[in-house]
């Protein structure tokens, strides 16, 4: 039973997101079974269908947390998959998605979660089961604070989404058995800001878990700006697994993609 992670987009923050600097389209995550749509941010419908090759099989999304850069097109998603295509959508989102919580609106109307066969709200501790995937999810430290960290598993292989978030120690627990670490990662080594996770805090999470391989993604604009190739080596000088910058259109694994990581 395989796993395939298709980058759509990498860049994110409001900056990147803005100048679309990198793409903001997210992820879509293949099993044997189905296509989830990751974090649909700006662009996400038309990379969905400009460089994906059977966007008609998508069938569920998954919205971590309400901010555009990660929720954006989840609407135009929804439609794309119930209306064109004529298939059952299953929305997994964050309470501030589905319901808005504070000071910032839901992302998700009523009448798109009506079109959906499914809602289900990513929570603390919460579990959950949708063909052959199973979403366990936590809350992490970020601007939307029901903003949601989550891992995705199979028979097989199991993979931890490091989310937007500050760094803490109490959030290690949840990917401790991960195969590959998927690192939301804004900030360049020794520029962390609140909210966010800088590289050299990327060491520290890979140390708690079991994970062969590290993705990096979500680059914003300071890393960005940064020496890449320096930021790289950093984290490859103090882990022992495999270090990717992922790159808008990425597929992990890929024939062609895993050749420029070994």
């Amino acid at each position: 039973m395989f796993m395939k992670l298709k980058f759509l987009g990498t860049g994110g923050g409001r900056y990147v997101t803005g100048e679309q600097r990198r793409k903001t389209a997210g992820i879509i995550i293949e099993t044997e079974k189905t296509r989830v749509h990751i974090d649909p941010g700006p662009g996400a419908l038309v990379y969905a269908n400009k460089e994906y090759s059977s966007p008609e099989k998508i069938e569920g999304l998954i919205v971590s947390h309400a901010h555009p850069d990660h929720s954006s097109d989840a609407e135009p998603i929804i439609e794309m998959i119930t209306e064109a295509y004529s298939n059952q959508a299953t929305l997994f989102a964050n309470e501030t998605a589905l319901n808005g919580y504070g000071e910032i609106e839901k992302s998700v109307s009523s009448y798109h979660k009506g079109l959906c066969s499914q809602v289900e709200r990513l929570e603390e501790g919460s579990k959950h089961e949708y063909k052959d995937i199973k979403i366990n999810s936590q809350e992490m430290f970020h601007g939307d604070p029901r903003n949601q960290g989550f891992t995705l598993e199979t028979d097989k292989k199991k993979i931890g989404f490091w989310t937007d978030t500050q760094y803490s120690e109490e959030l290690l627990g949840l990917y401790t058995d991960c195969d590959i670490m998927v690192i939301y990662c804004t900030r360049p080594e020794g520029k962390s800001i609140k909210g966010h996770t800088s590289i050299d805090e990327v060491p520290d999470i890979m140390e708690s878990t079991e994970a062969s391989t590290c993705i990096i993604t979500h680059f914003g604009y300071a890393l960005l700006d940064s020496d890449l190739d320096e930021q790289k080596e950093y984290i490859e000088e103090e882990i022992d697994g495999k270090v990717i910058f992922a790159y808008d259109g990425m597929e992990f694994p890929g024939e062609s993609s895993l050749e420029r990581f070994s």
